[in-house]
């Protein structure tokens, strides 16, 4: 049995995106009284009391595009019917039917699939009358609803639930728990073109264009039996270069998918230096403390004589916020060296998840402490008790220690460093954080297993 699919479709303006947002209870889609801000397809997975759907938002059919991308919008579009199971044929019932709403009438029957027509925008109840008059596009009586205010939401869930065959929520649960990817960097780095090879598919729009992706996109496939889910996101540009709430918006759900991510692309093009925007994407992903891959695609267009390690030692000095951060060249147009990056997220996720036992991390922190303690401070000296890991993903290490606030900056990083390698963690990103002995009453010394035993991190000479 497979997951079904609903897609919501109807001419530009009508409240396709503002339905998708309505009925995921969410903002994923972005709103605008643009024509045409929707151009990718953009999917999410929904669970609905004990059942899983999958929604679709398309592009208005017969948008005029600013950029001359209808024909691959319109793409988008007929990919998005295709799947469904079910479609939502969105109008606006106070225009009326307009010349393209017979138009759109006309593609959606010729696909002989199962139809409903929505009457959106019904905000005060003397549009209801005009509902009637909508019979003639051969789709029976619509639904009258108002998506911005939530009005007949229950009704189309209702709905959707008689039309579709349901998925039950345990066969999709009993899966593997999907790696979420997301794909960042400046416009034009390759991010939708690496997303399609991923894909096997024309999933997202690709052009020379800069801005082409404005939602975040979420693209779900199998690798080697496995599932991922890769979010495109719109190139992230600094504050000042951001020219209107289109772009305002993309951003923002540029940032939600490094968020919600597992791991992070951070996509640089090869033949462009780094820019201070490209640093402020790196700060931005330690601050959330998301595992990183540093992905330098069009490596192909690159002079033949320049070294991978050449440009490693470039990406540590313009980068350093993330110089653990491994590096992965790939050309994304020809799909070189793509899989071998998924397989490296995979790798960095399971060190994330890694788990150190207390005993190994005390053991750990005897030898940084011996080698370098924390400076005395006014006459005051930092005594560290123990370790214990806190938590995975970030892996986090928790130090218990007398005075946690005269702990320097110069240490902490120190600290931070040496954890990072003797632990076998040099590659993605950690906390350690130091806390007050006193908020862990009844502890002893060391938190040691009971048949180790306790190491003694006071170094007796000093």
């Amino acid at each position: 049995m497979t997951i079904p699919v609903v897609a919501i479709c109807g001419r530009p303006n009508v409240g396709k995106s503002t339905l998708f947002n309505a009925i995921c209870g969410r903002r994923i889609s972005i709103v605008e009284p643009t024509s045409g801000v929707t151009r990718d397809r953009v999917e999410t997975l929904l669970k609905v009391k004990d059942y899983y759907y999958e929604l679709i938002d398309t592009g208005g059919i017969g948008v005029v595009d600013e950029h001359s991308l209808e024909d691959k919008i319109y793409d988008q579009i007929n990919i998005g019917i295709q799947k469904a199971d079910l479609l939502l044929f969105v109008v606006d019932i106070k225009e009326g039917i307009t010349p393209l709403d017979k138009e759109v009438a006309r593609l959606l029957l010729k696909q002989e699939k199962k139809a409903v027509l929505i009457a959106n925008k019904t905000d005060e109840s003397k549009f209801k009358m005009e509902a009637p008059k909508f019979l003639q596009l051969g789709f029976g009586e619509p639904i009258c609803i108002s998506a911005q205010q939530r009005h007949g939401i229950d009704d189309i869930m209702e709905l959707i639930e008689e039309k579709v065959t349901p998925f039950n929520c345990t066969d999709l649960e009993k899966e593997e728990k999907e790696l979420k990817i997301a794909v960042v960097g400046q416009p034009n780095a390759g991010k939708s073109t690496f997303i399609n090879a991923l894909a096997n598919e024309e999933r997202v729009i690709v052009s020379e264009i800069p801005g082409t992706t404005r939602d975040s996109i979420d693209v779900r496939f199998e690798k080697d039996g496995k599932s991922i889910l890769a979010i495109d996101t719109a190139g992230l540009k600094r504050r000042k270069n951001v020219r209107n709430s289109i772009e305002f918006y993309s951003q923002a759900r540029a940032q939600r998918a490094i968020r919600r991510s597992d791991v992070v692309l951070f996509f640089i093009d090869a033949t462009k230096d780094i820019t201070r925007i490209d640093r402020e994407i790196a700060m931005y992903v330690r601050e959330q403390h998301k595992p990183t891959i540093i992905v330098i695609n069009k490596w192909d267009l690159v002079p033949e004589h320049l070294a991978t390690s050449d440009y490693e030692e470039y990406i540590t000095k313009t980068l350093p916020h993330i110089f653990y951060a491994p590096v992965s060249f790939i050309t994304a147009k020809t799909s070189k060296n793509v899989t071998s990056t998924i397989h490296l997220a995979r790798s960095l996720i399971k060190q994330a998840h890694r788990r150190i036992s207390t005993g190994e991390l005390n053991r750990v922190l005897k030898t940084i402490i011996m080698k370098k303690s924390p400076r005395v401070v006014r006459g005051q000296k930092v005594k560290i008790f123990y370790g214990t890991q806190a938590d995975v993903n970030p892996p986090t290490m928790v130090l218990f220690c007398n005075k946690p606030q005269l702990v320097s900056k110069n240490y902490k990083r120190y600290m931070f460093n040496a954890l990072q390698e003797k632990l076998r963690l040099a590659e993605i990103p950690i906390r350690v954080e130091f806390r007050d002995k006193k908020s862990q009453p009844g502890q002893k010394d060391i938190a040691i297993n009971e048949n180790e035993e306790q190491i003694d991190f006071t170094d007796k000479n000093k």
